[in-house]
């Protein structure tokens, strides 16, 4: 049993004072505030709760920074996704397990409570009927380090919209709907403690309707369900093509899309679909760091947020690993696109900071299907002590002011307790 003692911290429902959390057997058993500090108690000023990830390639942290120069004269997304095409064709299972090690305890160190990884490449590079040991080593790298992970495998068939046959350098992510089944049992039975698994589908031109509903059928019913969509105005353009409708509006039409589910980026969307995501409850995945390298476009999050939408945080392709930085860009494309300052707020907390690192707890725990919910009982413990020079000891709004400098400024420092 550990017992801390914060002054401050974020709960879920805001900020509290003298506060005193018991943790035993990997889990938050007692949350009481207003309350004097006791013996042998760790002690800490101001306290967050770490941040779930729920999107991660972690294997693209291999090629953070390396493509920054121009590969065509309309360099973009479909130009990117050539050099990471070359890098997952040379990883092999050794490769996967040291990226995915180091990765995570970066992940853990800057901030983040667990991860939601969106696993793709599944066939061994030198033994392509192994479709399972690339996932593993994640696996192994995640207990090592400490992660809380939801492994994510990825049904991947096909290279667009109208089931295109996959390119030769598509291949090491090839699944049909009985491999995947078959991969889903298997990894089930690896699983240790505060690993869980969840249904993956790559995107809408990547799979077919008839393998989403044979996969779903056949899955546990209580399994996040997560997919990319309408990351991209050309793969919009293509599912109105074919289905006669933009991605968003066509799967929620389709499909019974609750809170089980997450939607990656969904950056192009309509009025319409913003408005219907929010009311489904199912979580928004944002990947401002990400999105922002790949020039895809920014997500409507004030009109979401009017509706009462969930959203969440990941840091997809790696490029940096901070999720502070993530919500301060969230904030900042916000910004620039309406051309107002603090819109990352509402009546009840009108400090961005906090709004923006509550918002993200809430939805992260959903998105992830695991006991996330920040500083609560009977939620996995993961703890940020914040603490800066520069800000006076006697400011009325402390807790919150030292949040707003951890996502807008660069003179917070944080520790993890836990």
């Amino acid at each position: 049993m550990t017992n801390y003692f914060f002054q401050q911290a974020l709960l879920p429902e805001g900020w509290a004072k003298n506060v005193r959390v018991v943790v035993e057997n990997d889990l938050i058993q007692s949350v009481d505030c207003d309350v004097s500090a006791e013996p042998g108690d760790k002690k800490a000023a101001v306290v967050i709760p770490a941040l779930p990830n729920i999107h991660s390639h972690v294997f693209q942290r291999a090629m953070a920074g390396c493509s920054e120069y121009r590969l065509r004269e309309d360099d973009d997304f479909w130009s990117w996704r050539e050099l990471m095409y070359s890098l997952a064709n040379a990883m092999d299972v050794d490769d996967f397990y040291q990226i995915a090690k180091s990765t995570f305890q970066s992940m853990k160190d800057r901030g983040y409570a667990s991860v939601c990884e969106f696993h793709y490449v599944h066939r061994d590079l030198n033994d392509p009927s192994n479709t399972h040991a690339q996932a593993e080593a994640i696996l192994k790298a995640a207990d090592e380090v400490g992660l809380p992970i939801t492994l994510l495998p990825v049904l991947y068939s096909y290279s667009g919209f109208g089931d295109k046959p996959l390119l030769d350098e598509q291949q090491r992510f090839s699944l049909n709907t009985d491999e995947y089944l078959e991969l889903y049992a298997y990894l089930d039975k690896k699983l240790k403690p505060q690993q869980r698994l969840g249904i993956c589908f790559h995107s809408l031109r990547a799979v077919s309707p008839e393998q989403m509903h044979t996969v779903l059928n056949a899955s546990p019913k209580d399994a996040p369900v997560h997919i990319h969509i309408a990351e991209q105005t050309a793969e919009v353009k293509q599912c109105q093509e074919i289905y006669g409708q933009t991605p968003v509006a066509w799967l929620l039409d389709n499909f019974d899309v609750n809170k089980r589910w997450c939607l990656i980026h969904a950056t192009h969307m309509t009025e319409q679909e913003t408005q219907g995501l929010a009311g489904s409850g199912a979580a928004a995945g944002l990947c401002p760091l990400t999105e922002a390298n790949l020039g895809d476009g920014i997500f409507p999050l004030d009109h979401y947020k009017n509706h009462n939408g969930r959203w969440a945080i990941g840091s997809d392709s790696n490029v940096k690993i901070n999720p502070a930085e993530e919500l301060q860009m969230l904030a900042y494309s916000q910004r620039l696109s309406l051309r107002k300052r603090v819109v990352c707020s509402d009546e009840k907390q009108p400090h961005a900071g906090s709004w923006l690192w509550q918002q993200a707890m809430i939805g992260g725990a959903q998105a992830s299907g695991q006991a996330l919910g920040g500083i609560a009982e009977n939620q996995i413990p993961g703890f940020l002590s914040l603490t800066s020079l520069n800000l006076p000891d006697d400011k009325r709004d402390r807790a919150e002011a030292l949040l707003d400098r951890l996502i807008f400024a660069d003179d917070v420092h944080t520790e993890r307790l836990d």
